[in-house]
């Protein structure tokens, strides 16, 4: 029976890891587009949300829609399906609200981000996850 425990400890601390690997990233900025909030070589810990669970003003973790530069995208949601369509200088977007299934993503410093202005819609399905905090020290 004694054998048995540790072999228990470690498989639950196994599961337990995996878990938390499934949750939550660290992801690092590269870039300025979200200055000043965030700054290139930054490094923050995000959640993977629900869709639903999405919220104007959060800063989100986006697949880059891309085939060139990093893997993810970390942008400020500006609009939420069924939103207004913000008013915005250089944008690309025609409609009055936002289609269903889509994002408004806009980086903090607008002189040098690439988002929605120049791309347009993000999809929903393409959010990674929400940052939680920004990481001190790592």
């Amino acid at each position: 029976m004694k054998i048995w425990f540790p072999a228990a400890v470690l498989l639950l601390v196994a599961a337990l890891v995996v878990r938390l690997r499934r949750m939550y990233s660290i992801i690092r900025v590269d870039g300025d587009s979200m200055n000043p909030t965030l700054v290139d070589g930054d490094r923050v810990l995000a959640r993977r949300v629900s869709q639903s669970a999405l919220r104007r003003g959060q800063v989100a973790v986006v697949v880059n829609p891309l085939p060139v530069g990093e893997r993810f995208l970390i942008k400020r949601i500006a609009a939420l399906p069924g939103d207004p369509v913000p008013p915005m200088p250089r944008t690309v977007l025609s409609e009055e609200r936002v289609p269903s299934g889509q994002l408004i993503l806009l980086g903090d410093n607008a002189d040098v981000s690439f988002d929605s202005r120049d791309l347009g819609y993000f999809p929903v399905s393409e959010i990674h996850a929400v940052t939680i905090r920004k990481l001190m020290g790592i």
